[in-house]
């Protein structure tokens, strides 16, 4: 019998977008930002963590079920949230990209990590390879990001 864990990691190894921004930044600014106005109470702050994770426990419904589709509007959910806690998360950049990969055939995606730089990632209707291709223009690069390698790990982090 099929084991639906490897064939959902698989479909998603194999539907998964990596691009990276070509803009690392630190994200200490906009955790900063975001702990003040959660500590001075600010209701647009809190409701996003509220709905972050809301979606989180709804994303794991999503996984159980292997409904890659679901996946991909909840990644794009939590990115929503993720905006909202801060102005600065989403750049123009990012914002292009979303359009291309929309374009390419993304079902959502979200910025990795803290947002306004560094990696987003996309999960694609079909193959990310060739949604890679509409995305980066062909030459490794387009609208502002590099779309990067992407391999899961089947077991978690080991000393050498």
């Amino acid at each position: 019998m099929d084991d639906p864990v490897a064939g959902l990691a698989a479909a998603l190894e194999r539907q998964t977008l990596l691009c990276y921004t070509n803009k690392s930044r630190v994200s200490g600014d906009t955790i900063s930002r975001v702990m003040g106005a959660y500590e001075r109470g600010d209701p647009k702050v809190t409701g996003a963590l509220h709905g972050l994770k809301e979606t989180g426990n709804a994303m794991a419904e999503a996984l159980r079920a292997a409904d890659l589709a679901r996946v991909g509007a909840l990644l794009s959910e939590n990115w929503k949230h993720q905006q909202a806690l801060d102005p600065g998360m989403r750049t123009a950049d990012m914002a292009q990209l979303e359009v291309a990969a929309g374009k390419a055939g993304a079902l959502g995606g979200k910025a990795a990590g803290s947002g306004a730089g560094g990696c987003m990632f996309f999960v694609m209707r079909g193959d990310a390879r060739e949604a890679a291709r509409t995305v980066a223009g062909g030459g490794g690069k387009g609208d502002g990001a590099q779309v990067l390698p992407l391999a899961w790990a089947n077991e978690g982090v080991r000393s050498w």
